[in-house]
């Protein structure tokens, strides 16, 4: 897994990943911080804002891997820049990829305000409830 936030000082891409080096709450975070709305998440004394600041899906980190899983919870939301399109052209060119995004339930929970505080708990539960189905129907992905 990896979870991509940039650095607020200097605009540079941090990975998180299972290193373990920094908890999956603090990277999840950080990763969330959109300027403007949530302030940025300090990590090892370093500011970190929205991963989605460098790219909506950060797709081109997936290249060169053969299975490729991508949470987009908001990505059909949001217009994609070409590079991104092109991007995602290229991965699911050379890899097995499956994206998951938003089931009809969670995009309602979502509502008009993407980023108000009160759709946080419609959308958590619509998110789980989406997952667990996910989970409960046996689907194997990179076998």
């Amino acid at each position: 897994m990896r979870i991509v936030a940039v650095d607020a000082h200097t605009g540079e891409e941090r990975i998180f990943d299972e290193s373990g080096a920094v908890s999956l709450v603090d990277a999840v975070a950080a990763s969330c911080a959109v300027p403007g709305i949530w302030p940025p998440i300090t990590i090892d004394g370093r500011r970190y804002m929205d991963g989605g600041i460098r790219s909506v899906l950060n797709a081109d980190l997936a290249v060169g891997h053969d299975v490729v899983l991508i949470l987009a919870p908001i990505d059909d939301m949001l217009p994609l820049a070409d590079d991104v399109s092109a991007g995602m052209m290229k991965l699911e060119a050379e890899s097995q990829v499956r994206t998951i995004r938003p089931d009809e339930a969670s995009t309602a929970a979502f509502g008009s305000d993407l980023l108000s505080p009160a759709t946080q708990e419609p959308c958590a539960r619509a998110g789980r409830i989406q997952g667990q189905a996910l989970a409960a129907s046996g689907r194997s992905f990179g076998d």
